[in-house]
């Protein structure tokens, strides 16, 4: 994976190349990606704003988690009512976290959509007018 620091939410990926700023969501930080590098599906790497400590991040990794666990319950419920939900991925959750003095305060996770948009408004999740 190519070091983008700075840099808000990035679907990891297998190559570097030049980046693409892609956003519908005008107060949402942006999904970055690579023009012709292999995404890895649903894994993300989010990066903080300059100004959040590492209590401050351990609070955002315990309620990233949560949010990500009440997603994967409420779906399963969905799913064993039948009410026309099929999703059969499992998403891990939070898997790695970055504290990289003077570069890099985040985390790495494998979240569904309804997970991302929500860390995406997060006001600690980095965009790019504030770097």
């Amino acid at each position: 994976m190519k070091s983008f620091v700075g840099l808000s939410i990035l679907p990891l990926l297998a190559a570097g190349s030049p980046i693409i700023v892609e956003t519908i969501h005008k107060d949402a930080a942006p999904v970055i990606s690579s023009s012709n590098a292999k995404e890895i599906p649903d894994s993300y790497m989010v990066v903080f704003k300059h100004h959040v400590t590492q209590a401050a991040a351990a609070a955002h990794h315990s309620w990233i988690q949560d949010i990500h666990l009440t997603n994967q319950v409420n779906k399963q419920e969905l799913k064993k009512r039948s009410f026309g939900f099929s999703e059969d991925t499992i998403f891990e959750g939070l898997r790695h976290t970055y504290n990289i003095p003077g570069g890099l305060l985040g985390y790495a996770g494998h979240f569904d959509q309804d997970v991302i948009e929500q860390v995406r408004r997060h006001p600690d999740v980095s965009d790019l007018d504030c770097l």
